[in-house]
């Protein structure tokens, strides 16, 4: 009911407007008066009015449809509801404090991480020479200066 009242509005308020506008510039001696044309501007304002008046309804009758819609698929699938909220990671143990970024997909690790735990990639590697481990942005190995890869 409420779609149909809103376009019905609408259609009313542009006939009002272009009513207005056209007895506005016909150049008829009552539109030329100053009281013909104030009721110009008033039926001009009138079909503005309607015009926002059906708007208004359309955006509150497809507000509530798409509240009834989920409300009708929560109530039929509440798995999914369910199922969304098990998507997201876990958050991190309250001793895990990120101090360092993962450089793959940028979330927030701890700087001994060898492996990011969200996007499972390596975010560090081991020098050649010492073995010891060396992050994957290192020109050179801190331990040992073995050049790691070209500047």
């Amino acid at each position: 009911m409420g779609k149909a009242t809103g376009v019905g509005s609408i259609v009313v308020g542009v006939i009002m407007v272009l009513l207005g506008i056209g007895a506005f510039f016909s150049g008829e001696a009552a539109s030329e008066t100053s009281q013909g044309k104030m009721v110009v501007g008033f039926i001009i304002i009138l079909g503005l009015a309607a015009i926002y008046g059906g708007v208004t309804a359309n955006q509150k009758a497809a507000t509530q449809a798409k509240q009834a819609q989920q409300a009708t698929q929560a109530t039929q699938f509440p798995q999914a509801t369910q199922y969304r909220q098990t998507m997201e990671p876990p958050p991190p143990p309250p001793d895990a404090v990120a101090t360092g970024f993962c450089p793959y997909c940028g979330r927030g690790i701890q700087a001994d991480f060898v492996v990011c735990p969200f996007c499972g990639k390596s975010t560090k590697s081991i020098c050649p020479k010492c073995g010891k481990q060396v992050q994957k942005d290192f020109v050179a190995c801190p331990y040992c200066g073995t050049v790691l890869k070209s500047a």
